[in-house]
């Protein structure tokens, strides 16, 4: 939620940083994961995929920055959304931040 650019029609995919709970995570912050979803699957030749279960749910009223549209995306609300892991699990934060 409250993702400037989040969602457009100028790119053919839109890759995503999304900090999420594993099943396993522990409570609070140190529970937190970081994945790359991408809004189309990729196939394993490179070309473009399905849909990812990423949808745009509703634009905000506000500007982003730089006058980019604020937008609003669901995850997996409509089938499978798939995600690959970035760095260890549970330091999600931490690997945002670097």
């Amino acid at each position: 939620m409250w993702i400037s650019g989040g969602e457009h029609d100028m790119s053919q995919n839109i890759v995503h940083l999304v900090l999420a709970r594993l099943p396993d995570a522990p409570p609070g912050v140190k529970g937190i994961s970081l994945f790359i979803v991408p809004k189309r699957r990729v196939d394993p030749d490179g070309a473009l995929g399905d849909l990812n279960g990423v949808r745009l749910t509703g634009l905000n009223h506000k500007r982003g920055d730089r006058g980019t549209v604020n937008s609003v995306i669901a995850f997996g609300d409509e089938g499978d959304c798939l995600g690959e892991l970035i760095g260890p699990p549970h330091q999600g934060l931490p690997a945002r931040a670097g």
